[in-house]
C-alpha cells in the first residue's frame, strides 16, 4: 500500500468531500483489509455493488423529498391558517 499524501486543501465543500472519501478509504481497508484498487472482484460484481448503493441512495433521496414536501405542507397550511386570523 502507498504511504498516505496529504495535501494542503482549500475550505469548502470539495475539501470536505475529499476528506470524507479518505475517511471511507481508512474505514474501508480496517474492515475489508484491502483497498478498492487492490480488491479482485470481478467487473460484473463492481457493478452490483454500485447498483445497490444506488438503489440505497434513491430511497434516501425519496425520504428526503417526502420530510420537505411534508414541512413544506405544514408551511403553507400555516400560512393559510396565520392569514385567516387562526392559530
Amino acid at each position: 500500500m502507498n504511504d498516505p499524501v496529504f495535501i494542503a486543501m482549500p475550505h469548502g465543500i470539495e475539501a470536505m468531500v475529499c476528506t470524507e472519501i479518505a475517511a471511507r478509504q481508512a474505514k474501508g481497508v480496517a474492515k475489508y483489509g484491502t483497498t478498492v484498487a487492490e480488491n479482485p472482484l470481478s467487473l460484473r460484481e463492481w457493478l452490483q455493488h454500485q447498483y445497490e448503493e444506488l438503489l440505497d441512495a434513491a430511497v434516501y433521496c425519496r425520504r428526503a423529498i417526502a420530510e420537505l414536501d411534508r414541512q413544506e405542507g405544514r408551511d403553507l397550511e400555516d400560512m393559510c391558517k396565520a392569514g385567516k386570523g387562526e392559530k
